[in-house]
């Protein structure tokens, strides 16, 4: 008897999938990424903020793991950056190339975090749509202002590290006692290393937490422990610092938290749609060539996607009708950045892209969680993803391949070297970075050259200013900016030089005696006789 074709079953349609394993794609793609980092942060040469960390690192590696004697900004990177350039000081060296691999290790871990972060808990097709949407947006820094924000030296751009390792301990976890627990350390640690995660951090996961809690009427479950773990988090960063400075640890300034008047608000704003669009690629003034202005469109339309989803997750956060607790914290922390900026002091030209750097990874995870899914439901979205890619990844060599110009200060390290001078003085943008161009066997310490050649408590250690320890006997100074004050401020100070040497952006005065004998110090705000007098505070995160 034949048998009915009701028997038969149905055959199966296999739905489309995507990468098993997205994740893996981005790991894979981790040493290129890297690689093409490194070489666009090589054209920008070596500053003094990166090189300062790069000193602090090597001094850790020496023994001072609490940096004792030194002054850091506002933000120390202590526990975040600082690790990564002790890491690679110890695989790579402390040279040149230290500030530059370390920009690029940083950079690259923050692609991957946003690679995770946007792809969430899902598997397949979705995943990969998500991940490729925040990679698309987050993995191509532009020549410009945001390859200087970006690849040059730590400016709030690695703080996205440990936060968002954050949100992932907090979504990928089993909910416990325990949980509340771990999400105060960590954000602990992110503050101990840049005070900016209390606003972009501590905040969101207090207003998050708290209006969930609100909404549904419930003061007992996770998200009460979770507000109370944020408040938690602050005190334990701020005994952690504390103890460190008994301790004999490095002393900080004070973040500024000046609010701008009412008239500058306007100007702010307008600023801030600029640097955001800065971080984004997405500013045609900051490109370079034809083909590269048009490169700023593409780029547009990531922050463009990246804007509509932040709309779109705080409208169905208000709405009660969102239960994706990531986005809502990513969200509130770009509302809050920008919102601070705004009604700050810190908004002064393009350079202030980096106040708000961490928009970008942020908006980028936004992005992918909101638009993701939907790209992945469209049946021709595969081949627009890939002409966006090429684009994109044509757009990351050619950037990498560029001829970069020498870096400031690159020929006055040279000639030191070869000369023999080994101590001597320097102001800022002309001292740290040419230690660690000659790999320390030139010494140039921070002075300012105001209304006298003064001790520069700023990124610096006391000890480097001991007459008794050291011979300092040459002095660099700058001449992009005042040069020319500097320099008679100097000559008035400490007599004419021996020998004086022009080079591109500074000068150098040669000197017959010791410069430190006498130097006074400037402490930010005040000028005192000698270095030892300077107030030491530890870091203060408000």
């Amino acid at each position: 008897m034949e048998r009915a074709v009701t028997d038969v079953p149905p055959k199966s349609v296999e739905p489309r999938r995507g990468p098993r394993r997205p994740w893996l794609l981005a790991v894979a793609a981790a040493p290129l990424l890297f690689t093409a980092y490194l070489l666009i942060s090589r054209q920008l040469g070596v500053n003094s903020d990166g090189a300062s960390n790069a000193l602090q690192a090597r001094e850790m590696l020496e023994g001072n793991l609490l940096l004792s004697g030194w002054t850091v900004t506002d933000v120390s990177f202590y526990t975040n950056e600082l690790l990564l350039f002790m890491l690679v000081e110890l695989v790579y060296g402390f040279h040149g190339d230290t500030t530059h691999a370390t920009a690029a290790l940083v950079f690259t871990l923050v692609v991957l975090l946003v690679a995770a972060a946007a792809k969430g808990r899902t598997t397949g097709r979705e995943a990969a749509a998500r991940v490729a949407v925040a990679v698309a947006i987050v993995a191509v820094p532009p020549l410009g202002h945001a390859a200087i924000t970006l690849l040059t030296s730590p400016d709030h751009t690695g703080t996205a590290i440990p936060l968002l390792a954050t949100w992932l301990v907090l979504e990928r976890a089993r909910p416990g006692r325990w949980l509340p627990l771990a999400v105060a350390v960590l954000l602990a640690w992110a503050q101990v290393a840049d005070p900016l995660v209390m606003y972009i951090g501590v905040l969101p996961l207090i207003v998050v937490s708290g209006w969930r809690a609100a909404r549904e009427r419930s003061w007992r479950g996770l998200d009460a422990r979770l507000v109370l773990a944020a408040v938690g988090s602050v005190v334990l960063a701020q005994l952690a610092l504390t103890l460190m400075r008994a301790a004999g640890g490095f002393g900080a300034h004070a973040a500024e938290a000046k609010l701008a008047e009412f008239s500058s608000l306007g100007r702010h704003l307008w600023l801030g749609v600029r640097v955001v669009a800065v971080d984004y690629g997405a500013y045609p003034p900051d490109r370079h060539g034809p083909a590269d202005t048009l490169m700023s469109a593409v780029h547009l339309v990531g922050l463009l996607a990246a804007a509509a989803a932040l709309v779109v997750v705080v409208a169905r956060a208000l709405r009660g009708a969102s239960d994706d607790r990531l986005a809502e914290l990513v969200a509130v922390g770009i509302l809050v950045n920008l919102g601070a900026f705004v009604v700050s002091a810190l908004p002064v030209d393009l350079l202030s892209a980096r106040q708000v750097v961490a928009v970008l990874p942020l908006g980028a995870v936004l992005a992918g969680r909101v638009w993701g899914p939907r790209l992945a439901s469209l049946p021709r979205a595969v081949p627009v993803a890939a002409v966006v890619g090429v684009l994109l990844a044509a757009e990351l060599v050619g950037h990498a391949a560029a001829r970069g110009r020498p870096g400031h200060a690159e020929d006055v390290a040279r000639w030191l070297d070869a000369r023999g001078l080994r101590y001597g003085l320097g102001e800022y943008w002309n001292a740290n970075n040419i230690t660690l161009l000659t790999s320390g066997r030139v010494a140039v310490r921070p002075v300012v050259a105001a209304d006298r050649v003064a001790a520069y408590r700023w990124e610096s250690k006391v000890d480097w200013y001991d007459a008794a320890a050291h011979d300092a006997t040459f002095l660099v100074l700058d001449t992009r900016g005042t040069g020319a004050r500097a320099e008679a401020v100097a000559v008035a100070q400490f007599g004419q030089p021996a020998e004086r040497h022009e080079f591109d952006g500074a000068v150098v005065l040669v000197y017959g005696k010791d410069l430190l004998v006498g130097l006074p110090a400037y402490c930010v705000p005040e000028t005192v006789p000698d270095i030892r007098d300077c107030p030491q505070h530890g870091v203060a995160l408000f």
